[in-house]
């Protein structure tokens, strides 16, 4: 917010050993009233939509911290924006979307490659981590990745009956026929002990929102609040608290 302010500021000198003056001028020059004034456009759409691709790209490469500050960026600035238009609004608002997606997503995978994996608490948390990353709304390239990590982790843990779920999902969305054979040799295996050998807090048949603090599911029915900027969704007891995911969202 301050960097927008002051790119909205010139910069006026005065007579010698006085201060500057600071103006703001307004971009409807030629109907300028003080009840009309519009601030100038410093932050435009096109701009974030470039970002977000950059964003897309760190991603892709693994590099989840950069990427994340990436999406954190973006999503301040979409309330900082000038729109026209209500599809440019929209379009602000599905850019805000993607950006909370992407953010509690790559958080949640940071703190899952942090866990150390001594002990089996830890091995199911890792996986139900994994998971949950599963459901979070990510380009298929993206999904993909994190639909064959999570089937790998559940058959490791021997859940076979999630493992095969996995599989069948990133069937579904078409990958590379390389990824496809390594998912059925897998799925097939699964499917010949269709059992899982720990219980853990993941149920895919049961709708649920995740807590972007806790990393836990929200079910259906559940209480819940919501962030007041980009509506993700946390446990009540997060109510007022500065919420990590967002780093002082």
């Amino acid at each position: 917010f301050m960097q927008v302010m002051g790119r909205g500021a010139i910069c006026l000198p005065g007579i010698p050993c006085q201060s500057p003056m600071f103006a703001y001028p307004p971009r409807n020059l030629n109907d300028n009233t003080p009840k009309t004034t519009l601030p100038r456009k410093f932050i435009k759409l096109t701009e974030l939509v470039e970002q977000l691709q950059s964003g897309y790209q760190l991603t892709t490469k693994g590099k989840f911290a950069d990427a994340v500050q990436k999406f954190h960026s973006i999503l301040l600035s979409v309330p900082l924006l000038i729109v026209d238009t209500k599809e440019e609004m929209n379009e602000a608002l599905q850019l805000m979307g993607i950006c909370r997606e992407y953010i509690i997503g790559l958080q949640m995978e940071i703190s899952r490659q942090e866990l150390p994996r001594k002990t089996v608490d830890n091995q199911i948390r890792i996986c139900e981590l994994a998971a949950y990353f599963t459901h979070c709304n990510l380009q298929p390239i993206h999904l993909i990745k994190t639909l064959s990590n999570a089937s790998k982790l559940f058959y490791k843990m021997k859940n076979f009956k999630t493992a095969a779920s996995f599989a069948r999902r990133l069937i579904d969305l078409g990958p590379k026929a390389e990824t496809v054979a390594q998912m059925r040799k897998l799925l097939a295996v699964c499917e010949n002990t269709p059992v899982d050998e720990h219980k853990m807090q993941y149920d895919p048949h049961n709708p649920f929102v995740l807590c972007a603090t806790s990393y836990l599911p929200i079910y259906r029915g559940k209480p819940i609040e919501r962030c007041p900027l980009c509506s993700a969704n946390y446990h009540p007891q997060y109510k007022g608290q500065n919420l990590r995911y967002l780093q002082g969202c």
